[in-house]
């Protein structure tokens, strides 16, 4: 194979960060063939506390559900194989050519990664912060993000009926407020 068109071999300097969408559910499965592939393969993750059956456990789901990413050269590297990939719906593109996300997102989510790519949440969410509440009794009301206690709990400031309501819910079940 030539060198200069095997994924591996991009310069840092003109490799870019892209976005591939995959089929629901196969992020493993299209980080495993793109890396066996040579690519190198980012998929952030959040640990979630899974409850069943009286028992929990801690698994770990992808931030971006459907999607995860992928650093190239589109000028040296056979990217239009990608879509070809088991597991990979098809790379993000404008038109016929991949856009790249812009610089510094990813090595910033990078750099609040452990070794497995899961994110420590504290740094998605801050304590001020205006949310949503995605799921249960509370879904879709409003409030602000007191403080977090632990890896699990939050304590939130409810708008409700007219007053604030302080209560404590699960970090799944927030999110940022649009």
């Amino acid at each position: 194979m030539n060198p200069d068109t095997h994924p591996g071999t991009e310069t840092m300097a003109s490799a870019r960060w892209y976005v591939v969408h995959t089929q629901p559910s196969a992020e493993d499965r299209a980080v495993a063939r793109l890396q066996t592939q040579g690519y190198h393969v980012f998929c952030p993750r959040l640990r979630k506390v899974v409850r069943h059956a009286r028992k929990s456990t801690v698994k770990l789901a992808p931030l971006f559900p459907g999607y995860l990413f992928l650093r190239l050269d589109i000028s040296r590297d056979r990217w239009r194989s990608i879509n070809g990939t088991r597991g990979v719906v098809r790379l993000l593109a404008q038109g016929d050519i991949p856009q790249a996300v812009p610089p510094g997102v990813i090595e910033d989510l990078q750099s609040h990664a452990d070794v497995h790519g899961a994110l420590d949440r504290p740094l998605l969410l801050n304590a001020g912060q205006r949310v949503r509440i995605a799921e249960g009794p509370f879904a879709d009301l409003g409030g602000t993000l007191q403080r977090l206690d632990g890896a699990d709990l939050v304590h939130v400031l409810l708008d409700l009926l007219g007053r604030s309501v302080s209560t404590t819910l699960p970090y799944e079940a927030l999110a940022p407020a649009a």
